[in-house]
């Protein structure tokens, strides 16, 4: 049996997909039809692997993210049992992956925006490759209304500036404790002052 193997390469992040064709399926001898391993590498982190659900985890939530961020919604998404999950991390993004092994730890991974950029680039060349006949049980694109693209980005920027809003509090309070209170003396000082010029 033929076994293929596939790259795709950006900047920072480098997937490679191996398999074969599905002969019941009517695959020519190119197509990979049947995946039987992958692995994404992301410079500086840990090289990722798994089966076919745990790829098409990583796809539905990275891409749906990437998605968003360029239309200017901040927010989380969660993969199905929640394997993968990615969110806004100050100016960076936080990729979450859990095994499904036993007694192996979460891996976090922080990605920048070219990082994430590169990553969405991969997986967008391999969902659209004519060269594998996969059926990726991910959602298909839908394109946000105005409406909501306007709710989320008001909700997203009311968040933050409440939060700007409680930090300038705190500070101007701090500030206002260090600032020495002389009532007492002045008081005492313009009372005499008053009672020397009456003498």
């Amino acid at each position: 049996m033929i076994k293929l193997s596939y790259r795709f390469v950006q900047n920072s992040s480098s997937l490679e997909l191996a398999g074969m064709p599905d002969v019941s399926n009517g695959d020519t001898e190119n197509t990979i039809g049947i995946l039987s391993s992958w692995t994404l590498k992301i410079i500086g982190s840990p090289t990722l692997e798994g089966e076919k659900e745990h790829l098409e985890n990583l796809m539905q939530v990275i891409l749906q993210y990437s998605r968003s961020y360029i239309s200017g919604i901040r927010k989380s998404f969660i993969s199905k049992k929640r394997i993968v999950t990615i969110s806004p991390f100050g100016s960076s993004h936080k990729l979450l992956l859990k095994s499904t092994k036993k007694d192996v730890k979460p891996l976090e991974i922080i990605l920048d925006d070219s990082e994430l950029s590169d990553i969405t680039q991969c997986l967008d060349l391999l969902r659209f490759d004519s060269r594998f006949n996969i059926c990726w049980d991910i959602t298909l694109d839908k394109p946000f209304s105005k409406r909501y693209i306007y709710s989320s980005v008001y909700n997203s920027n009311k968040r933050i500036n409440l939060f700007y809003a409680f930090i300038i509090f705190l500070s101007t309070s701090f500030l206002m404790l260090l600032i020495p209170t002389n009532n007492k003396f002045d008081l005492r000082e313009t009372t005499n002052s008053s009672q020397i010029r009456n003498e």
